[in-house]
């Protein structure tokens, strides 16, 4: 018989039995009879009255231990102290657990059976479960010490003893520290530590549960093998059975015929079984080989070697291969990623696509974490050119995208950060998505900066140093302005209890590619006229738009606040400056760009300037009051508030910022929040004048325990005088009629100009209003509105309802609103469609309504009457061109043991004609196998992202 090795310690075991006979009896009936004959040994058994033990000398009992020869074991001396103390132990009884219970449930507790605590956390964690692994409570569970050095304690309800053997019968239990081992039967081999436990085996240890039939042990070492066995890992949700389970000194166990799944008791969803297994708690990560994976008892996966995770932890080895579904542009495509652990802070990912339309991609991710330094290495590319033909450009062209993104902490005070991305062409994303991480859905960054934080007690300031060049990813769309460098250094003095000191100075350097003003898109020169393949026309721009250069901006100002419980008063004195030098300007194309967007201003050539510079000084008094009062409504006790709020702001109007070019400034949308900013632009390139006072009052009811259960805001500026500073909507077109006629923009920019210049004229602005109302906690109504007055029409509009009851249950409806100028109407091939012409010859084109009114519904939720299956969806739908902007639905089989998405989507992008858009659709699926992995990999989930308050809930 093979030596296996169990966490007892032999001799202290025989020492506690020993010392509960000889303690049981006489001393003189002990002394008289502690010297048997060689064919005589002890025997004891639980007196029948229950005062203790009955214990007699007994013949010996022949072959109750088969011994084969075993290496010699230097004896270690058990300390007198701990002999006491476990004869003391061996006397104390035991629960013994019911075994064949224990084998068919495995610790597995219904949700009805669990305490309030455990039920609640399973609700949170693990909704779909009808329950969970609980390890029962049992003496030692919590120990914490070292199990191998911890006093020995046994129960039966017989024992006997000869010749250094010990035989235990009836309900044996043997506990040292944290573990212990139960069984019918017990032999123990004193001198060759070793033992033998037969029926019922059941052994526990802190997170782990096997039960067999039979059990061989070295007892000294923690070495043993149970038969016919079935085990638990309590943290990982994970059980099996195997023919034999051998666990190791380093608690390593080694599984033959073995099975593994996270499935409860009886549930056999999915499952591995392999000729053997290997599980490893110390590393988290398991091993099969002639690894065979079933799903409903149907194959579904073989390896003939196989990595496998039993916990959170991260591990080398071949992820699940992923069958993502279909989709119109990429076909069925199939993953088989590989991710390497290469040291606890270094690991990466290897993920090679096959596309059955596109081909052979590999993607590759590497990250890194030190103490003062951490991020990521991206590299993704078709290996072999782009295989699609029909319509696209990239046929048989090198596609590929990386990224790049490092952070270094140098001290408490003192950082630098890289982030940069780059793609082989504008369209990569959008075909292909990524797995990267990269940071950026719109253009792509390209960035480096450092900043350095510094103050005291006093005064808090930043200095930053940042290079930026953003890369274009849409191809219907400008490109947009670099900044090289940008630097920047901001703070604040608290120069006396009530004075604050505020500044900012920006230097930035603006540039960008010649050719960067998109026009319009034509087809692709280098294809056959009837293919449906189109390329973007770009210029070098026109007019003020042109602007390269530098632009230094400075802001300093003083306030004095003062706050009371009933109120706030705070002056403020500011002075704001930007100055410019430019370059790559025509004096005619500017003068002529000025003239055509500021309608109704005069310019004069020498006007004209590369270095414009504009100085505001600006004066403002914002105050506010607080009223409360306690009232009960619907018997609820409420704080409710009425906070009125007014604000004075006075900034001169400068001439000539129509020079100052656009950099990154564009004109704000008008909320409630905007009654109280300070300028109405965002970025330096605009200086706002002002001459206003904004009146406000928002009123709240706050319970006692701080929820917030309504909140209603509405104000309104009055202006003293017209606002002259804006930013015309037409500049950078080259006149009133474009040279070809796909330059024309979509929307009707000198209607959209007219409107602003009226607006500038009003003496209110419009009345805007915010209403939230949380009915619980879990739901909420949220309205956004603002009515212009003077031109009797709702500006812009939004009703947002949201309800989170839990985890799995999410709603969200909502509604969307914004008055537009009307824009173009395009024909197939994306030409204005020509109705006739003007008295002066110009062409008329169609136009049609721009409001932006859109729907967005999503959902998640429990299909009624099942525990776990849910539906979820999402619908987008566009109400003025009355087209679908997105559709999803899709269902979702959620378990203890897998989870199962299948979704349907249906969409158009953003950049394709809006009267005649290409309707796009996928179908994907996701197989996760909880414990275990995904089978699918993301399968389109990042559309999910969409539904809010969605959790992609996979372990």
């Amino acid at each position: 018989m093979e030596m296996h090795h169990l966490p007892f310690k032999l001799r202290a075991i025989t020492l506690a039995v020993a010392s509960a006979i000889i303690a049981g009896q006489p001393v003189s009936k002990a002394r008289a009879e502690n010297t048997l004959s060689a064919d005589s040994e002890w025997s004891c058994e639980v007196a029948s009255d229950g005062s203790g033990w009955h214990c007699s000398v007994v013949p010996l009992k022949q072959g109750a231990m088969k011994r084969a020869p075993r290496p010699v074991i230097t004896e270690r001396a058990t300390p007198a102290s701990s002999t006491a103390t476990q004869s003391k132990a061996a006397e104390t009884t035991v629960a013994v657990s019911q075994p064949e219970n224990v084998r068919t449930q495995l610790d597995w507790v219904h949700q009805s059976q669990l305490s309030d605590t455990q039920r609640q956390t399973l609700k949170q964690d693990e909704p779909w479960c009808s329950g969970t692994y609980v390890e029962p409570p049992r003496p030692g569970k919590f120990f914490k010490g070292d199990p191998n050095s911890a006093p020995i304690i046994a129960d039966a309800d017989a024992s006997t003893y000869q010749n250094s053997i010990a035989t235990l019968t009836g309900a044996v239990v043997i506990r040292q520290g944290n573990r212990q081992l139960e069984s019918d039967e017990a032999h123990l081999d004193n001198e060759k530590n070793f033992g033998e436990f037969k029926g019922n085996i059941v052994f526990r240890e802190p997170g782990t549960l096997i039960v067999g039939d039979t059990a061989q042990s070295q007892l000294d070492t923690g070495r043993t093998e149970i038969d016919n066995a079935q085990y638990v890992m309590h943290e990982s949700h994970a059980r099996g059975s195997a023919t034999a389970v051998l666990r190791n000194e380093d608690a390593t166990m080694e599984l033959d015929d073995a099975t593994y799944t996270t499935c409860p008791p009886g549930n056999e969803g999915w499952q591995l079984s392999g000729d053997s297994v290997t599980l490893d708690p110390s590393t988290g990560y398991g091993t099969a080989r002639n690894a065979v994976v079933r799903v409903q008892n149907l194959p579904v996966f073989y390896s003939p070697y196989l990595y496998f995770p039993i916990d959170d932890r991260r591990h080398s080895g071949f992820l699940y291969p992923t069958v993502m579904g279909f989709d119109d542009e990429g076909g069925v495509e199939f993953d088989l990623p590989y991710y390497w652990n290469i040291a606890p802070n270094y690991d990466a990912t290897f993920t090679p696509r096959v596309m059955t339309k596109r081909g052979f991609l590999l993607e590759n991710e590497f990250r890194y974490l030190t103490e003062k330094d951490e991020g990521e290495l991206g590299v993704a590319g078709l290996i072999g050119g782009d295989q699609l033909e029909d319509d696209n450009e990239y046929y048989k062209k090198d596609r590929w995208f990386v990224n790049a993104r490092h952070r270094r902490q140098f001290n408490s005070n003192w950082m630098a950060e890289l982030d940069y991305a780059d793609a082989s062409d504008k369209n990569y994303l959008d075909d292909f998505s990524s797995s990267l991480n990269y940071s950026s859905s719109g253009p792509l960054n390209q960035r480096i900066m450092t900043r350095y934080d510094g103050g005291n007690d006093y005064t808090n300031w930043q200095a930053k140093l940042d290079v930026h060049k953003l890369k274009n990813m849409d191809r219907t769309a400008d490109d947009p302005y670099n900044k090289l460098p940008q630097i920047e250094l901001s703070g604040n003095w608290q120069a006396t209890d009530r004075i604050q000191v505020n500044y900012l100075a920006d230097y930035t350097y603006f540039d960008r590619a010649d050719d960067w003003n998109y026009a319009f898109e034509k087809p692709h020169s280098g294809f056959p006229n009837n293919t449906k393949i189109l390329e973007s026309v770009y210029n070098e721009g026109y007019g003020i738009k042109r602007a390269v250069g530098s632009r230094a901006y400075f802001e300093t100002g003083m306030s004095y606040p003062i706050h009371r419980t009933w109120g706030f008063l705070t002056p403020e004195v500011k002075v704001r400056s930007v100055n410019y030098s430019l370059s790559n300007l025509k004096e005619n194309e500017v003068m002529n760009d000025l003239r055509n967007s500021y309608v109704g201003q005069t310019f004069k050539d020498s006007d004209f300037t590369k270095s414009p510079s504009t100085t505001v000084p600006a004066f403002s008094v914002d105050s506010g009051l607080y009223f409360d009062r306690f009232t009960n409504l619907f018997n609820t006790n409420y704080t409710h508030t009425l906070e009125p709020r007014m604000k004075y702001l006075y900034a001169p109007h400068v001439e000539g910022q129509e020079f100052n070019p656009i950099f990154d400034t564009a004109n704000m949308g008008f909320s409630y929040n905007s009654l109280w900013q300070d300028n109405r632009f965002s970025g330096y390139d605009r200086l706002a004048d002002a001459n206003q006072v904004s009146l406000g009052i928002t009123t709240r009811f706050i319970q006692d325990d701080g929820f917030e259960r309504m909140r209603f805001g509405v104000g309104q500026i009055f202006y003293f005088d017209d606002r002259e500073v804006y930013i015309a909507n037409n500049l950078g077109q080259p006149g009133s009629i474009p040279e070809n006629e796909k330059d024309r923009p979509d929307e009707d920019l000198v209607a959209k100009d007219a409107r602003l210049r009226q607006e500038l004229r009003d003496s209110t602005s419009p009345i805007a209003s915010e209403f939230v109302y949380n009915f619980t906690r879990t739901m909420s109504l949220r309205q956004d509105f603002v009515w212009n007055g003077n031109e009797n029409r709702i500006d812009n509009y939004a009703l947002t309802y949201r309800y989170r009851p839990d985890h799995r249950k999410t709603l969200n409806l909502g509604f969307r609103f914004a008055d537009q100028v009307d824009r173009f109407v395009k024909d197939r091939d994306g030409n204005y469609i020509k109705t006739g012409e003007d008295q002066h010859g110009d062409p008329i084109y169609q136009k049609t309504k721009n409001d932006l009114k859109a729907t967005d519904i999503s959902f998640a939720w429990p299909i009624p009457y099942t525990r776990n299956w849910s539906a979820m969806g999402r619908w987008q739908y566009d109400m003025t061109n009355k087209r679908n902007l997105e559709e999803l639905f899709g269902v979702e089989y959620a378990s203890c043991c897998y989870q199962v998405r299948l979704f349907w989507r249906s969409y158009v992008k953003s950049t394709d004609n809006i009267d005649h858009p290409t309707d796009r659709s996928g179908i994907y699926l996701q197989f996760v196998l909880r414990g275990l992995g995904s089978l699918t990999g993301s399968s389109g989930k990042e559309y999910l992202q969409g539904i809010s308050g969605y959790t992609i809930r996979e372990k």
